[in-house]
């Protein structure tokens, strides 16, 4: 009884050392090619925007971390508006990015449902405001994506 069982696992272990790389060939062979992308999404492009004019410039905002905000302008009296945050060269989170939430939100453990991505912390590169931020009060909020964590919510502002 035994003799012929292994005989046949001695077949199926030769069938399948033939049949399995030639199917594994086959398969890479026929698969779709990654398609590329075009162009990249507008988030993701360089802003042509140059923001030159300082409205302001704030340590006071944030409580725990000392952070500075400062509001720039395209130009004296006119454009668009951008926010660049500057901090210590110790001062270093993990995967920080700030988002823009509209009134005085209630909780201070998760976002809101009305929190607006500004982009990520990154005191080289301001980040614009969009049209509807210029025009409510809110808050600023400090986001850890690597540890799923707000780390810091900013006081009320009302930009001009």
């Amino acid at each position: 009884m035994i003799r012929p069982l292994r005989q046949w696992h001695r077949r199926m272990v030769i069938v399948l050392g033939i049949f399995l790389p030639v199917a594994f060939a086959v398969g890479i062979a026929a698969r779709n090619p990654v398609r590329g992308m075009t162009s990249l999404p507008p988030e993701m492009v360089e802003s042509s925007h140059k923001f030159t004019v300082t409205e302001w410039e704030r340590a006071d905002l944030f409580t725990k971390a000392p952070i500075q905000v400062g509001l720039l302008r395209e130009a004296a009296g006119a454009g668009n508006f951008a926010l660049r945050f500057s901090a210590a060269r110790d001062f270093v989170k993990p995967d920080l990015i700030v988002y823009w939430v509209t009134g005085n939100p209630n909780s201070r453990d998760t976002l809101p449902d009305n929190a607006r991505l500004l982009g990520a912390f990154n005191p080289a590169t301001p980040l614009p405001l969009p049209e509807h931020v210029r025009f409510a009060s809110g808050v600023l909020v400090l986001y850890s994506l690597a540890d799923h964590e707000i780390l810091e919510t900013s006081k009320s502002l009302t930009l001009p």
